[in-house]
């Protein structure tokens, strides 16, 4: 598999979360009968917050992918980083928007977080070198 093959198995998988991630705050305006902001619902807001928390994040993952893909990283550090971003995400979905891992929002943000500075790193490596 090629960099920019896995940066595109990356892509498609986290375009897939979103799209789940929207569906939950679509399913959740219908069931509590919301259409705009929250009605002042914890359910509404969680769902609406781990959307919104996704979109702030993964547009800056992603395209770290592609550019490192871009700039002739190897397949692993694309995967690598794919993959840590992806799951945290998904912890931070367990934690906040679903309750179900009370440390997950905590190990999503850190997950999230640190992935995006070796990303920022490796693009700094990549760029110069």
């Amino acid at each position: 598999m090629s960099s920019m093959e896995a940066a595109g198995l990356w892509v498609g998988l986290n375009i897939l979360l979103l799209i789940f991630l929207s569906a939950r705050v679509g399913q959740a305006r219908t069931m509590f009968k919301i259409n705009i902001g929250d009605g002042d619902h914890p359910e509404m807001t969680k769902a609406i917050r781990t959307q919104g928390n996704y979109i702030e994040y993964a547009p800056a993952a992603i395209g770290g992918l592609i550019t490192l893909a871009l700039l002739g990283a190897h397949p692993v550090v694309i995967h690598g980083l794919g993959a840590v971003f992806f799951l945290g995400r998904i912890a931070h979905l367990l934690g906040l928007g679903m309750n179900k891992w009370g440390q997950g929002r905590m190990v999503g943000t850190i997950l999230t977080m640190v992935t995006l500075l070796v990303t920022a790193l490796a693009l700094f490596y990549f760029s110069f070198t």
